[in-house]
């Protein structure tokens, strides 16, 4: 790990100063996730993992489309909608 230009005590001082609880929540998530020995996908309810499963599947399978191909769709569906 490079820690060489990181300036730990410059670090501590600005959470010292926080006083946003939204970042204080970030922040603490980051050290418990860092402290822990498990995987996220552990944690992930099973309609997402399933949904992530399928979508792999149909990935390995060849059924994907191009980012070009579903831009230019979403363009001409949503960008020429005439009022």
């Amino acid at each position: 790990m490079v820690t060489d230009s990181i300036d730990k005590q410059q670090l501590i001082n600005w959470i010292e100063e926080l006083t946003d609880p939204v970042m204080l929540h970030t922040i603490q998530s980051l050290k418990e996730h860092s402290q822990s020995n498990t995987d996220f996908w552990d944690d992930l309810p099973e309609p997402v993992k399933s949904a992530i499963n399928k979508a792999k599947a149909e990935l390995d399978g060849g059924a994907s489309l191009l980012h070009k191909d579903v831009m230019d769709e979403a363009k001409s569906r949503f960008l020429n909608i005439k009022s």
